[in-house]
């Protein structure tokens, strides 16, 4: 503690106030001072000749700064004024209690004499304020008595109540970066960050989702949420109270996101992401920022992450942000959340496909940490079942993951974090004809990934800055039917850097650097790189034949981006978002240049949106490398346009409209000589209805319908996209019934995919088998698919931790949805390949 002048003296009174007073605890021992702050004089008071002395009550963290001062007993002339903003800035050795470090409440007397050196002051900036409303989201009633606790990037803090209105108002705020903290009783924890412009108010209302009744006391906690300002003219996000807990999903996250609108049916097993019918290549999966290659492990029961590490999905189905690129499709970004830092926690989840465990807990006061994994068992069972039941397709599919995550945070301005995250697939396939399979209907996949990621995350008033880099290694290797061989193994390396910036409570900014560099080593052996989508005949030819070696100098894609845009609001219902982003494509020597721009009109509960922007896609290194490809393949490109409308009927029911066109250009497709080119165009248009009651009471769900049409143009004429699907129908809904039951189903109805039919054949005596002759391409159509999916799940607690048994059944009636149609030798035979049958799938998951 720091000598008091005889002029200014400090007097600790021992009313020290902890959480808990027992006389059987430890007894604390109160504060001290570390660091004084001298208060100014005020200047009125001096000029009387007035002295004071002023009694404060100060709050004291454990970390030792003030987290709130208020006046006990008011003594006017600025005196009062002046020595909360001297006690503010005072830092603390803590108080502690047995060793550790404690929370404290103090009373402090702060005295003015007149023969105190004057204290020179620097001017005051002019300040802003926070004020805003909190909300039930059932029925909209205020909720009375809540603290809202602001923290500045600067660390600073105050804390403000709700009156009887729900009315709270955070004060003297300076320029900058806030960041808000709602535990609210009975309701779900709530956390925002708001900007605060130099002499104006930022008018806010939150509206919190109460928790699970009584009845439900295990129920696992749920995250309530606020939409952030909205860039794109469409973001679809999923939270975390309802991702984990949609029939058919099996509580997997990600899978939720092949149920919204837009996103169009992969065949059975395939886990592909299909956007408003653009080819599944053309969308891209971010997790925290950087791409992944596949959204799920081999068989599309289950995502790559576990979900119970994120902390939201957003899907943009079309006219993106300027922050993405490389992609003419739809983007999908999943956010990890930070690990918990109440205590030490560890979950369980065990059912018939795989096995999860979790572990997280705090690391100090500003660390913490997060390790999970799964290893699927499927492959013990279902090569069994679909054998009993004389599927023609028999897959014996396994797959692991890893996710290990730590955050560091050494201030509320600055967040550091490592992370890493990792999965593999092994998959054989045997594809039963008539008369018995032979070599060539044998297929074996495995692929991997491994992944280390860096970020820090700082805040100053006014502006955010994120930098990210994520390196790794990712492996791929296939065999089919003794055709075609090939490995790629390689490093891949993504850098970020993005800032955002409020200049005034009109003008935004978004800014920043997007670099991909990665280097592979790839070998194949099988037919020359052909056109995929469209041709019928997607088995390969054994002529003619490629024999590529590509080491890391040779396998390199080197893709640099930088991008800007800002968001203008003229005034309060309109917001114009406009920006361009340039890309550089190294393998191909190319740059792209692409602007877009959005806007949002606000009518009360109505919000019309439209937007339109071009996009530039790259060509799949395997299609553009010497060798493998055509080196003189370009990007292809897209315009998309949007116009909609969403409408907030209630607190928790909300309905959009979204009308769409894609034009697509320079589409590689297969060229007269066989080799990739860009002459292909294309189309897709559409719209999209979306309807969701949230959560937050007993019942929830969404309605997405999608009427679309897509189109390919390859070489002159006009033909349907493979996976066009003319409807796409998906009803999904949950009741609470009570006492921890909650019962839950997912319909979907689907327009069946085109198809070209084999209308003859005739014996290739060159290689010794017979050739399909076809129709045209795409001119008919499988049956339409439908199914529903069904969840029971019960929650309970057993020795204090929570626990839920559940019971998810997909494929409910056992819908013979046919996915694949095989020939025999002559293709005289057909065989239709149905989908998965019903599958039980039974877990118990627990958490302490």
């Amino acid at each position: 503690m720091p000598p008091l002048r005889s002029t200014l003296s400090a007097v600790l009174f021992a009313s020290l106030v902890t959480a808990t007073s027992a006389s059987a605890q430890p007894t604390p021992t109160p504060p001290t001072i570390a660091t004084f702050v001298h208060a100014a004089y005020p200047d009125a008071a001096r000029t009387a000749g007035r002295e004071a002395s002023v009694e404060l009550e100060i709050t004291v963290g454990v970390d030792g700064l003030v987290v709130d001062a208020r006046v006990l007993a008011p003594v006017g002339d600025g005196f009062d004024e002046a020595a909360l903003v001297a006690v503010r800035q005072f830092v603390f050795a803590p108080a502690t209690r047995d060793g550790h470090p404690i929370a404290a409440r103090i009373r402090y007397r702060y005295a003015f004499t007149l023969d105190a050196p004057p204290v020179v002051v620097a001017p005051v900036p002019l300040l802003g304020r926070i004020e805003g409303r909190l909300l039930s989201r059932v029925d909209g009633k205020p909720l009375v008595g809540v603290e809202v606790v602001v923290t500045g990037a600067d660390g600073g803090v105050q804390r403000v109540t709700t009156d009887e209105t729900g009315t709270f108002a955070a004060s003297e705020l300076p320029a900058g970066h806030y960041h808000l903290a709602i535990d609210a009783l009975d309701h779900a924890a709530f956390a925002q960050d708001e900007d605060v412009v130099a002499g104006e108010a930022a008018a806010v209302t939150y509206r919190l989702s109460p928790t699970a009744p009584r009845e439900d006391a295990g129920a696992y906690g749920a995250v309530a949420t606020i939409e952030a300002p909205v860039r794109e003219i469409t973001r679809r996000s999923i939270e975390a109270e309802e991702m984990t807990k949609i029939p058919g999903t099996r509580g997997d996250a990600l899978r939720a996101v092949e149920l919204l609108p837009g996103i169009a049916r992969p065949p059975s097993g395939n886990g592909m992401i299909i956007v408003r019918g653009s080819a599944p290549d053309d969308s891209q999966v971010f997790l925290d920022g950087a791409p992944v290659s596949a959204l799920y492990h081999f068989g599309g029961l289950t995502s790559f992450v576990n979900g119970s590490l994120l902390k939201r999905v957003d899907l943009y189905p079309g006219n993106f942000s300027t922050h993405y690129g490389r992609k003419i499709g739809g983007i999908v970004e999943a956010e990890l959340r930070d690990p918990r830092t109440d205590g030490y926690h560890a979950s369980v989840d065990l059912n018939m496909i795989d096995a999860m465990v979790l572990a997280e807990g705090p690391i100090g006061d500003k660390a913490s940490f997060a390790i999970a994994g799964r290893r699927s068992y499927i492959d013990a069972w279902l090569g069994p079942l679909l054998r009993s039941s004389d599927a023609n397709v028999v897959a014996a599919p396994v797959y692991t993951d890893w996710q290990a995550i730590a955050t560091y945070k050494p201030d509320h301005a600055n967040r550091l974090r490592l992370i890493g995250y990792g999965s593999s697939d092994e998959l054989s396939l045997v594809l039963g004809v008539p008369g018995g399979a032979t070599d060539h209907d044998r297929i074996g996949i495995a692929n991997a990934m491994n992944r280390l990621r860096a970020d820090w995350t700082r805040s100053w008033p006014g502006v955010e800055q994120v930098v990210s880099l994520t390196a790794g290694t990712f492996e791929h290797h296939a065999q089919f039917a003794g055709m075609v061989s090939g490995d790629v193994t390689g490093i891949e390396v993504f850098g970020r850097a993005d800032w955002r910036a409020t200049l005034s409570n009109k003008l935004r900014l978004a800014w920043g650097l997007d670099v991909e560099n990665s280097f592979a080593n790839i070998r194949y052996e099988g037919p020359a790189a052909g056109q995929q989508e469209g041709n019928p005949d997607k088995f390969p030819r054994a002529d003619p034949m490629t024999n590529a070696h590509l080491d890391g100098k040779d396998g390199r894609w080197f893709r640099p981006a930088a991008y800007v845009e800002a968001t203008v609001t003229p005034v309060a219902p309109l917001a114009i978002t406009a920006g361009v982003r340039v890309d550089h494509f190294g393998e191909i020597a190319e740059w792209a240049v692409d602007p877009r721009a959005t806007v949002r009109y606000a009518l009360g509960a109505t919000t019309l949106k439209g937007g339109i922007g071009r996009f530039s896609q790259p060509p799949a290194p395997t299609d553009s490398f010497a060798g493998l490809g055509n080196p003189a393949l370009r990007a292809e490109h897209a315009v998309h346009y949007g116009l909609g409308v969403d409408h907030a009927v209630s607190e928790r029911v909300s309905l959009g409209v979204e009308g769409y066109y894609k034009q697509l250009e320079d589409m590689i497709v297969g060229g007269s000589t066989g080799m990739l080119e860009n002459a292909g165009h294309g189309r897709s248009y559409g719209v999209e209805v979306a309807g969701r009651w949230k959560p937050g009471g007993r019942v929830s769900g969404f309605l997405s319908y999608t009427l679309s049409r897509s189109e390919r143009n390859d070489h002159g004429t006009w033909r349907l996209f493979d996976y066009d699907q003319t409807h796409i129908l998906t009803v999904s809904s949950s009741v609470k019934l009570g006492h921890g039951w909650e019962l839950g189903g997912t319909f979907r109805l689907v327009t069946g995919n085109p198809e070209t039919p084999v209308v003859g054949s005739i014996f290739d005596a060159d290689v010794d088998i017979y050739q399909p002759i076809f129709g045209a391409t795409n001119s008919a159509r499988t049956t339409a698919f439908h199914r529903l999916d069904v969840r029971v799940e019960k929650q309970f607690r057993l020795a204090g931790a929570r626990c839920a048994g559940y019971l998810d059944l997909q494929n409910a009636y056992n819908r013979q949805n046919r996915e694949a149609t095989t020939y025999n030798f002559d293709y005289s035979q057909r065989h239709d390949t149905p989908g998965l049958p019903i599958i039980p799938s039974f877990g118990i998951k627990g958490e302490l």
